[in-house]
């Protein structure tokens, strides 16, 4: 698991996928916060992903280094009320506070991934790693 926590942290941008009914949606994203413990993200109460993740908590995230290593991760999301998770992702992400100061931390939801299963993808030498956590 170390080599999936050490890839995330130096490639926390990616695209997390997730359901709008039957159809698939992507969008750019941010790994805010990760641990041993899970993958911690935000969102805002008041979008399209805030209601998507609520009707359907499946999320595909997936992240992409300059060689074209990636990592695909899958799970079931649960959202958080935890002011310490909140926290944690204001404290590791530049992004996250800087939205905030525009949309309001009171609109700031964080959801998490506390299981999943990780395919990091070495794409020189074609070497794959599955983990689950």
């Amino acid at each position: 698991m170390k080599e999936t926590i050490d890839f995330l942290k130096k490639n926390k941008f990616g695209n997390l996928a997730t359901c709008d009914g039957n159809k698939p949606d992507t969008r750019p994203f941010e790994v805010a916060y990760v641990s041993n413990e899970g993958l911690l993200f935000y969102v805002f109460s008041d979008t399209e992903l805030s209601k998507q993740l609520k009707t359907n908590p499946n999320i595909c995230f997936c992240a992409t280094n300059e060689k074209y290593d990636y990592l695909k991760v899958k799970g079931e999301i649960s959202f958080s009320t935890k002011q310490e998770d909140k926290d944690k992702v204001l404290a590791n992400s530049h992004f996250a506070k800087k939205v905030c100061e525009s949309c309001g931390e009171d609109k700031m939801e964080i959801f998490y991934l506390p299981h999943g299963n990780c395919m990091l993808h070495h794409h020189m030498d074609d070497n794959i790693i599955k983990e689950s956590f």
